[in-house]
């Protein structure tokens, strides 16, 4: 366990974004990581090795299993998480657009995963990635259908109200988030997502978190890989989102994307459209959060209106 200092100044940033993602809970929890570490090393046969160093919900670890393969260990302090995500994987494990997962311990929130080997988050790879691309990861997801999936994850509904309360929060505790964007904004695009999670659509099993951050490239041999699903049953254009908007504050730009993923799915555009539309005053929450340009903060809250 050479490899897993959880004293470390990078592990120690994961277990703050961790408490401010859980709470108090998370102390008492890396305090039993040690002993986790090392039974479950023992467990399923690890050498534990470097820390991944990112996300906001769970211990990352970079492993080798003793057949030599290589591996993720995730841990996280909210059970149900690690169990919708060996769910879901499992359910998307013949679009072969998600890494296999190689065993689960729902009890104790781990979960090991095969890792994709050389791949690199869309959010930092040089290479163009066409729309087209994307559409072929959405469409190879959803094709998997939502069948069984209702007792399993939760409702889009539910999601839509997680995150809205979420972002509420992160906008109090930020001082440019709450400058820019209003609570009443939030509440808005609340009911109106809230409305369109509930009124029906195209329902599918959803990643539930699909961004370029969430999507790794896997070369020609894999292409796009989806990770770290947060999973449940609703609206297809709801994964649509995130890629209308992806790296242009241009209004004619997210117009033409989401007609034109909207196309390749069999969505409606405009369905998609008023999707973003729910979505934005979270989206420039985040912006805000970042420092991005007031502009580009603007752009997204003036989408929203």
């Amino acid at each position: 366990m050479a490899g897993v200092d959880l004293a470390s100044p990078e592990l120690l940033r994961t277990r703050d974004r961790l408490r401010t993602r859980f709470g108090p809970v998370v102390e008492p929890w890396w305090g039993r990581l040690p002993a986790a570490l090392a039974e479950l090393g023992d467990r399923w046969g690890l050498d534990l090795e470097d820390p991944v160093g990112r996300g906001n919900t769970s211990l990352v670890v970079r492993c080798r299993r003793n057949d030599g393969r290589r591996a993720i260990l995730k841990l996280t302090p909210e059970t149900v998480l690690a169990r919708e995500e060996a769910f879901a994987l499992r359910r998307f494990e013949s679009s072969s657009r998600t890494p296999l997962v190689w065993a689960d311990d729902p009890a104790i929130g781990a979960l090991l995963l095969e890792e994709i080997p050389g791949a690199v988050p869309l959010a930092e790879t040089p290479r163009e990635i066409h729309t087209s691309e994307i559409s072929a990861l959405i469409a190879a997801l959803h094709g998997v259908g939502p069948d069984g999936a209702g007792g399993q994850v939760t409702t889009l509904a539910s999601r839509v109200e997680f995150l809205f309360e979420l972002w509420i929060r992160r906008r109090a505790a930020n001082d440019d988030a709450s400058r820019l964007v209003s609570v009443a904004r939030l509440e808005r695009g609340r009911e109106r997502a809230s409305a369109l999670a509930g009124d029906g659509g195209t329902q599918v099993l959803l990643h539930g978190d699909l961004h370029p951050a969430n999507v790794l490239d896997g070369g020609s041999t894999r292409g796009l890989v989806a990770i770290d699903p947060r999973p449940c049953v609703g609206d297809a254009p709801f994964d649509v989102i995130d890629w209308v908007f992806w790296g242009t504050h241009e209004r004619r730009a997210w117009e033409a994307r989401a007609q034109a993923i909207a196309s390749t799915l069999d969505l409606h555009a405009e369905r998609c459209w008023e999707w973003c539309r729910a979505i934005a005053p979270i989206l420039a929450t985040s912006a805000a959060s970042r420092s991005e340009p007031e502009a580009a903060v603007e752009a997204l809250l003036d989408l929203a209106r």
